[in-house]
């Protein structure tokens, strides 16, 4: 069959959709929205489609059995009900949503109207990290015992009371939850496809303090235990002007790293004295992902990015920031933190 799509939300990860369903022969964009029509109509251009002026439009449409949501995270819980109401399969962009309770209700709603929600969570489809998965099941460090997951960025030095550039609804985490759901959630998805389920997380967050009238840049670092007793170190922020982002798996056999997201891995052995460069698989990870979608509609099955692993990854970034508000160290249950309240928000960017 040709599955066609409902586009919702205009803005720049439409771009990635719009080129994951144009290269499947069994799937178009047929209407697309967003709050800008101008924004709906530019997308609607570009691939064909119909732009419309209400939700309705694509719910009513009985032809359109898919939506991609690619609005902001607040919006997130909401359309993914009206869309499961509405019986079309789901793929919504990732963070999941901003606390549990609403994260359980999506996918109930799901469940209920017998549709497939997908969140999405690309970079586990991505070059290197699909590499560096395929190379784990193979085997080819023993089990994974240890790593780090760093989300590093540059920065330039910054003034104490200069405003930094806005990234408009980004910048507020009423709307994102905050630096490890906006962006870092990628990488906690990661350590968990490769480590399993999170047993405990502890963490600390630091930076914006003054030395000589410069702000210190901030980080948020943690440790998540796994309940196959491996550790993983977790970071992200910014350091000025030094490159330090890396991912490495630590295994009982060999090890693995690499630091370009669609660059080779390093396979360390220890019986070699220099690393077998892995190249990474070739292909477009939202496609992938598109495909896997497609594939669990077709066969019944869940989604690799399922909404319980969408609840799960939410679960550790909000475990990462309660375990910094207590000072304490969250202990989890089943991949889930033990005592978050289900509608326990973060309320700051770190």
């Amino acid at each position: 069959m040709v599955h066609s799509i409902g586009l919702i939300g205009c803005g720049g990860i439409a771009s990635a959709w719009i080129r994951a369903v144009a290269a499947e022969e069994d799937a178009r964009i047929a209407l697309a929205f967003d709050l800008s029509r101008e924004a709906a109509e530019q997308r609607a251009a570009e691939t064909g489609a119909e732009a419309v002026a209400a939700l309705e439009q694509i719910w009513d449409r009985d032809d359109v059995n898919i939506v991609v949501i690619g609005t902001p995270t607040a919006s997130h819980p909401e359309l993914v009900e009206q869309a499961a109401q509405a019986g079309k399969h789901i793929m919504c962009e990732k963070p999941m949503a901003l606390d549990l309770d609403a994260c359980r209700r999506m996918i109930a709603a799901a469940e209920a109207a017998g549709v497939k929600l997908a969140i999405g969570h690309t970079l586990r489809f991505m070059g290197a990290f699909l590499t560096c998965r395929r190379l784990v099941a193979d085997g080819a460090i023993g089990a994974p015992v240890s790593g780090s997951v760093d989300r590093m960025g540059t920065a330039a030095p910054h003034r104490a009371g200069v405003p930094q550039a806005s990234r408009q609804w980004r910048d507020d985490p009423a709307n994102t939850g905050g630096m490890a759901l906006e962006t870092f959630i990628h990488e906690l998805d990661f350590a968990r496809a490769v480590f399993g389920e999170v047993a405990s997380i502890c963490c600390e967050v630091a930076g914006g303090s003054e030395y000589d009238g410069l702000l210190s840049p901030q980080i948020l670092q943690g440790l998540v235990k796994f309940e196959s007793g491996a550790l993983v170190t977790a970071r992200t922020g910014s350091t000025v002007a030094l490159p330090t982002r890396g991912y490495w798996i630590g295994g009982t056999e060999g090890g693995l790293y690499f630091s370009a997201w669609n660059g080779s891995v390093a396979h360390y052995r220890h019986d070699r004295d220099e690393p077998e460069q892995v190249p990474a698989v070739e292909g477009y990870a939202h496609q992938r992902e598109l495909r896997d979608l497609l594939a669990a509609i077709a066969t019944g099955s869940e989604p690799e990015n399922s909404g319980v692993n969408g609840l799960k990854n939410v679960a550790l970034g909000l475990g990462m920031y309660r375990s910094f508000e207590t000072g304490r160290r969250v202990e989890c249950v089943g991949g889930l933190p033990a005592d978050l309240a289900g509608d326990y928000r973060n309320t700051r960017w770190w």
